[in-house]
């Protein structure tokens, strides 16, 4: 296990598995994720405003306890 704490450096992870790991206090903002496997992953108590998520799998993920993808199906249907 390596741990990292109280430091600024940054991190460039790559073909690494991660998983388990436990982020807590930690300043992600400006980063980038791409194909990344989050799924079974929660997270609580974040700051994801302005996040854009693009071309991802979004089966069987809610945000507030709602599916997102009813989410999205009642969009779509409020559009006409």
């Amino acid at each position: 296990m390596v741990h990292v704490r109280d430091t600024r450096d940054r991190l460039d992870a790559g073909n690494a598995t991660l998983s388990g790991s436990k982020f807590d206090d930690v300043n992600l903002s400006n980063s980038t994720f791409s194909n990344v496997n989050f799924s079974n992953s929660s997270f609580e108590n974040v700051n994801m405003s302005g996040v854009s998520i693009d071309n991802a799998n979004l089966t069987g993920m809610t945000l507030r306890g709602v599916k997102v993808e009813e989410l999205f199906a009642c969009y779509e249907a409020s559009k006409g």
